[in-house]
């Protein structure tokens, strides 16, 4: 059966995200103490995984099996994180170095198995896409609920929950976008900067709450953690209100309502 463009469009693009996460996946399992392997791994992991929400409804299956390996790569990047939290706040002599440093070794041999089991799976073709998404009223429709989202979290009143929450939504539309990258132009990359620098600090405040809740028994660490989140909240407010002030964001408007369609016509079938 003849795919039409965009299907076509699609089934390139999971095809090229699949064989990054099998890379990923590959090296993870060799350098299962490797920070950089299992961040990459991650990384790989959330692409593919949007990649499957916009393109691939029905692939459930594989979207779970992604969700274990993440929450494996998840905790052991957590000690990762709170170790090097504890350094940055002056902290190297912390009792809790010790017992962090003994769950990140649990974490990394669970994540290993998992590796492990997970590279023996017989990984198919990239699955038949879903047909009738309209870019330009998708894309725009995804940006309305960041700014939104993005809105909420950045007031002085939101919950961490709340900033955890849009983090999530950031990451998506911002996963999105890179699907679609060879519809637009310059804009696509001046956007995608942005994005980042929303998700940078985000994490960085993601960062200092899971940390905080692995040091449940160390008043001291606790409190200098604390005082980096706080600051990291008001920089990520600040960040927002500039680059994402009501008067810029005709701009995402634009350019998200108008891809090319000649964009589709390169794209080889996989």
């Amino acid at each position: 059966m003849k795919l039409p463009p965009i299907a076509k469009y699609a089934r390139h693009e999971t095809r090229a995200r699949l064989d990054h996460f099998k890379t990923s996946l590959r090296h993870a399992a060799k350098h299962p103490d490797d920070p950089v392997a299992i961040h990459d791994l991650r990384v790989s992991i959330r692409r593919l995984t949007q990649c499957f929400r916009v393109f691939h409804a029905p692939a459930k299956k594989m979207r779970r099996r992604l969700h274990k390996i993440m929450e494996h790569c998840g905790a052991v990047r957590n000690c990762d994180i709170a170790l090097e939290l504890l350094k940055e706040c002056g902290l190297p002599e912390s009792p809790s170095i010790a017992l962090l440093k003994e769950s990140r070794e649990d974490a990394a041999r669970k994540l290993h198995r998992s590796l492990k089991k997970e590279r023996r799976k017989h990984h198919r073709a990239a699955p038949h896409p879903s047909h009738g998404l309209q870019i330009a009223t998708h894309l725009p429709a995804l940006a309305e609920d960041f700014f939104q989202t993005g809105d909420a979290a950045a007031t002085s009143e939101s919950s961490y929950q709340t900033l955890h929450h849009f983090r999530l939504r950031a990451k998506r539309f911002r996963y999105t976008l890179e699907l679609f990258e060879r519809f637009y132009g310059s804009e696509m990359a001046t956007g995608a900067k942005a994005l980042k620098g929303v998700q940078d600090h985000l994490g960085a405040i993601n960062d200092c709450v899971t940390t905080v809740e692995l040091l449940a028994a160390d008043p001291i660490a606790i409190a200098a953690i604390q005082k980096r989140l706080d600051q990291r909240t008001r920089v990520f407010q600040s960040y927002w209100r500039t680059r994402f002030p009501a008067p810029k964001r005709n701009w995402w408007r634009q350019w998200l309502s108008q891809p090319r369609a000649e964009a589709i016509a390169p794209v080889k079938a996989v």
